[in-house]
């Protein structure tokens, strides 16, 4: 059976089939740029971003109870969360789905999978609430924000939500603590809550604010607040605070492991931990992120099969844990990459310590996408699915972001040597020299 090119029978995001270098921020959603309205739009704009999630068992679950929780149920909810998953897990993609429903609340009902979010939270619509947003990597106790602008300034982490949440009237319970950098205690943070409305906290990031600020005692500033207002949200019926705390431990100082362990036994103590994504959720995320996505196309279907059948009749070669009896399966799940290429990532490349889960496999992903449509576009390839052999080593950016991944630059002058060199690699050579039907599949550079 002649199966139709992947590229003919699914459309990349635009930026891809441009071929728009990809930058790993890209795919790092920053909530503080989410909140001031300065985020590119996929991310800035609740109905697009919300098109591009794929709300997985576990995102939902998590939103349906907080949003449960922000409407005054205070059965089977928790008013603290810990977003424990590994650096580039897709913790701050959900405090930014968080930030977009509490904001517009009801109006948020017919966006993509706001049902499903409804339905495991057992409420009939997402409750308005107050919304404020912390993040360790851009606040600067030093500078503080506002003091130029009409707005007071705040130095401290408890005055700048108090502010967000809450403006001058919120301020004012607070105004003190901040200019003397004390934290306040249950009392003070009830009164700095709205009074009309729910009130939802994201805090991001904090370790990195911690590192910072260590020397001037801060860690521990920061410790008393969030266990106060951990306290505090747990004695109101429609208040939750969700708190992220990694920065990437190959950052971590010995100092930073320590408080790291501190705040973690704190929140998970008093609260809940909330893991993001599994290995099952990989293949939907990407898709959505990478493709104009509504479900795989006749043709990936026709594909599945045929590779499906191959693998079945050719089950002694395959490697064991290969799913032979459930091969179609597989490759619809995967399509339009083949099931190995993200299995790779899956199996081998999440145990490396510089591995950014979802970030890192987007953004090498979106690379070879991006590639591999040009490829297909210009002629030079006919594959009908993205395989592992399909990997652009021959560009230089994609080759850079997978030496970075691997932590390993040396790997450079191999490469180099025994693959992708159009006049003198091994594998070109061989693939010159081959006869038409293995050079046009190009098998040995594959």
């Amino acid at each position: 059976m002649a199966l139709k090119p992947w590229h003919r029978a699914v459309e990349p995001r635009d930026d891809l089939k441009s071929g728009k270098p990809m930058d790993a921020s890209e795919f790092a959603v920053h909530l503080d740029k989410v909140r001031d309205e300065s985020a590119p739009d996929d991310y800035k704009k609740p109905e697009r971003f919300f098109e591009r999630t794929y709300l997985t068992d576990n995102l939902a679950e998590f939103a349906g109870e907080t949003c449960r929780r922000l409407s005054g149920e205070k059965t089977e909810t928790s008013a603290v969360f810990n977003m424990t998953t590994q650096f580039g897990g897709g913790k701050t993609h959900a405090l930014t789905m968080l930030w977009h429903l509490a904001r517009n609340g009801p109006k948020s009902k017919d966006w993509h999978g706001v049902r499903k979010i409804l339905e495991k939270g057992g409420i009939k619509s997402v409750p308005q609430a107050a919304v404020g947003v912390f993040v360790g990597t851009e606040f600067d106790s030093l500078r503080g924000r506002g003091g130029d602008n009409g707005e007071p300034l705040r130095k401290t982490p408890w005055g700048e939500l108090a502010w967000q949440i809450g403006g001058k009237e919120s301020f004012k319970h607070v105004e003190q603590h901040d200019k003397e950098f004390t934290e306040p205690k249950g009392d003070v943070i009830r009164a700095m809550l709205p009074k009309d409305k729910p009130c939802l906290i994201l805090m991001d990031e904090i370790l990195n604010y911690v590192s910072s600020y260590r020397k001037y005692g801060h860690h521990n500033s920061m410790y008393n607040f969030l266990q106060s207002l951990s306290e505090t949200a747990r004695g109101q019926s429609n208040m939750v605070l969700v708190v992220s705390i990694p920065a990437s431990t190959l950052e971590y100082t010995p100092q930073d492991e320590v408080d790291q362990q501190r705040f973690k036994k704190m929140l998970d103590r008093v609260g809940k931990a909330v893991v993001m994504s599994s290995g099952t959720d990989t293949a939907e995320i990407i898709r959505r992120r990478l493709f104009d996505w509504n479900g795989i196309p006749d043709e990936g279907r026709k594909a599945a099969a045929e590779f499906g059948r191959w693998v079945q009749d050719h089950r002694q070669e395959v490697p064991s844990w290969c799913p032979i009896d459930h091969a179609q399966e597989a490759f619809e799940a995967a399509y339009p990459f083949h099931p190995m290429v993200l299995s790779v990532f899956e199996r081998k490349w999440q145990v490396l310590p510089r591995f950014q889960q979802t970030r890192g496999i987007l953004r090498l992903l979106a690379l070879w996408v991006s590639k591999a449509y040009q490829d297909g576009c210009n002629g030079i390839a006919k594959d009908p699915i993205i395989g592992l052999g399909t990997a652009p080593l021959d560009d230089a950016l994609f080759r850079a972001a997978v030496f970075e991944q691997l932590g390993e630059s040396k790997l450079e002058a191999a490469v180099v040597t025994d693959i992708i060199s159009k006049k003198t690699s091994n594998a070109t050579r061989l693939d010159r020299e081959a006869v038409d039907e293995v050079k046009n599949a190009r098998l040995h550079r594959k």
